[in-house]
């Protein structure tokens, strides 16, 4: 069965030529001699000689010369007195021509059927070869000679496991064995090519014994399967890495199988359910039979921690079994599934098998082909992230109550520290009063003027009190229109006495003539009223030739700008980063509740207050901008 090339045509004509001259040979023994022998029986060697290397038709040609030169000697010989003997032995050469004629034309057909299959063979894409009894190779198409990288010829002789240094699955006697026992084999091995590489293959033998002998041809059929088995082998490694992910997630994650649950969803609806949640809400115990329908499917091992369980075995095989709260949450899961919703999350209640109650949260997603039968829940614990939470809760009740109460004293502490300096002011004026009364013969005018002004002061104690605990109320401030400048000489005016008996020198340049805020009188003079105190109170560590209050005020940015400057130490970073902190104060007798009174005042007329970035020997500065009533 070795593929060979057609003789060529040179090696054809010799034949026909040596067997036109053996005809030529055999006819002229025939014809001219006296032998009594079957002398034309010779003719079947002409056939023989011509029947591999010729066609069909060109044969039967041959058959018939043969015929007639073999009745032409005949004729020549005994046609004159044909004797029995010479009859006979026409007809045995006739039968021996003719019967070799048809043995040769049968195997012509023979070979053009098996030249047929070899062709066949050759073009199939599976690698094929046949060996004999020995092992050897004896047949190599050519889809092996492309797999393999040998040719027919290379390959030809050889023991083909040797020549591809074939690993065998099993021991190769096991094998040769069972091919002998059944006749067949199949299995996969791995070969080396010519090349070096290393293939794997799905090969199934055929052995096909000859008589007499316990073993014979066979033949192997090999399909490269290297790439398929890699990309096996590496979906085996892919499902092995999302299964070691799947099983040591923190977070407990269980199957389910959903069919039967959209199957019944969906006859539902076929038997003419419109809401389906209204039918969720009538119908309670068909709610129930759902909840039975969940099979679960597998679980991860934190799910089985989860539940206190110790093997996928033993797992809760139905959802029914372990969902511990009312159908609130299943509900809103049906819905979603109904509605072919590609996720649901929601919050639902457990059953542990210890008994243990938890809440979880889970999470499906679900598939987007809607294949049902392996849908994936994640779920995570919050039990003890709400135990945490109804804590917190708790404490944060404590912390309000403390915090009121805080409030209570921080309200009560503001309150004293916006009325101090009126009360100072009645202390002062009651006290000038009384001087002007000691005097011979009493100043009644000068008495006058200071008793108005403690009634002024003192009625000034009641409204501070009367807007503070407003405005710690959260109640609006009374906002009117006020000419900035006037309220600042204002102010100015009540602490002047206070600034000069201190050594303070005071300049104000009131450079915003005309310029309107809206706001509340009282609580924007208690601003200016803190600031101008805090700036005195600052210079008390500088001698008195050096203490100097700065008031300026001037048109900005669509606002009012008020800036107070001292020619104290001013203000470090921290104090500067902390001034507006309640509580936070640099004096030794301070509360620390001015600036930041102030900030709050300012902020709720939607202004700005700030500290001035410290410079060194350049004391404090502290500005604050209020919108004009057109851009607020």
């Amino acid at each position: 069965m070795r593929r060979q090339a057609a003789p060529p045509a040179g090696a054809r004509a010799g034949r026909h030529a040596g067997a036109a001259a053996l005809a030529a040979a055999i006819f002229a023994i025939d014809a001219f001699t006296t032998l009594g022998s079957a002398v034309a029986v010779l003719y079947v060697l002409v056939l023989l000689i011509v029947g591999d290397t010729t066609s069909e038709r060109a044969l039967q040609l041959w058959t018939a010369a043969c015929v007639s030169l073999t009745l032409a000697g005949f004729l020549l010989v005994h046609g004159h007195d044909p004797r029995v003997e010479a009859v006979l032995r026409l007809l045995f050469s006739l039968a021996a021509i003719v019967a070799t004629s048809f043995i040769l034309l049968k195997r012509l057909g023979e070979r053009e059927t098996l030249a047929a299959q070899a062709e066949l063979l050759d073009v199939t894409s599976d690698a094929m070869y046949l060996s004999d009894a020995q092992g050897c190779v004896i047949y190599w198409n050519r889809a092996a000679e492309t797999l393999y990288g040998w040719s027919s010829a290379e390959a030809w002789g050889k023991d083909a496991h040797v020549l591809l240094s074939t690993r065998f699955p099993q021991p190769r006697e096991a094998i040769a064995t069972a091919l002998a026992a059944s006749g067949s084999w199949e299995g996969e091995l791995t070969q080396r090519t010519r090349d070096g590489r290393l293939i794997h293959v799905s090969s199934r033998w055929r052995q096909k014994a000859r008589i007499g002998r316990r073993s014979g041809t066979t033949l192997e059929t090999n399909t490269d399967i290297t790439e398929r088995r890699a990309a096996v082998e590496a979906l085996k490694k892919s499902e092995q890495r999302f299964r070691t992910i799947f099983e040591t997630l923190a977070v407990a994650i269980w199957e389910h199988d959903l069919r039967p649950l959209k199957a019944a969803l969906a006859k539902a609806r076929a038997n003419g359910v419109g809401d389906m949640a209204a039918h969720l809400q009538q119908n309670p115990a068909f709610v129930r039979a759902l909840r039975r329908m969940v099979q679960v499917t597998d679980v991860n091992g934190t799910g089985l921690k989860l539940m206190g369980v110790a093997s996928r075995e033993e797992f809760f095989s139905h959802l029914d079994e372990f969902l511990a709260d009312p159908s609130e949450s299943f509900v809103d899961f049906l819905l979603a599934l109904d509605a072919g919703a590609p996720s649901f999350e929601g919050e639902a209640t457990i059953r542990t098998r210890r008994g243990e109650v938890l809440r979880v949260i889970v999470a499906f997603n679900f598939p987007p082909d809607g294949a049902l039968e392996r849908v994936q829940a994640s779920v995570l614990n919050i039990t003890e992230r709400l135990k945490v939470q109804e804590a917190l809760q708790n404490t944060r009740a404590q912390l309000d109550h403390a915090l009121r109460a805080a409030t209570i004293g921080e309200v009560s502490a503001s309150i004293a520290h916006e009325i101090n300096q009126p009360l100072a002011a009645i202390v002062t004026s009651a006290a000038a009063a009384r001087r002007w009364m000691e005097r011979d013969p009493p100043e009644l005018g000068e008495v006058r003027a200071a008793l108005e002004e403690t009634s002024a002061a003192a009625r000034r104690v009641s409204e501070v009190v009367r807007r503070v605990r407003s405005f710690m109320a959260k109640v609006e401030p009374e906002r009117t229109a006020l000419e900035l400048d006037v309220l600042v000489d204002e102010t100015l005016h009540l602490l002047r006495n206070d600034i000069g008996a201190r050594g303070v020198t005071l300049t104000a340049r009131l450079e915003a003539a005309g310029a309107l805020v809206h706001g509340d009188r009282i609580l924007l003079q208690q601003v200016i009223i803190n600031l101008l105190t805090n700036a005195v109170q600052a210079m008390e560590t500088v001698g008195p030739e050096r203490r100097v209050l700065s008031v300026r005020t001037a048109p900005m940015d669509r606002g009012v700008l008020v800036e107070v400057a001292d020619t104290g130490p001013g203000f470090s970073d921290e104090a500067a980063h902390k001034a507006f902190e309640p509580f936070f104060t640099t004096k030794r007798q301070g509360m620390g509740l001015g600036l930041a009174m102030c900030r709050t005042i300012i902020s709720a007329h939607d202004g700005e207050i700030r500290i001035a970035a410290a410079t060194p020997g350049a004391g404090g500065r502290v500005s604050l901008w209020l919108p004009r009533p057109e851009a607020a």
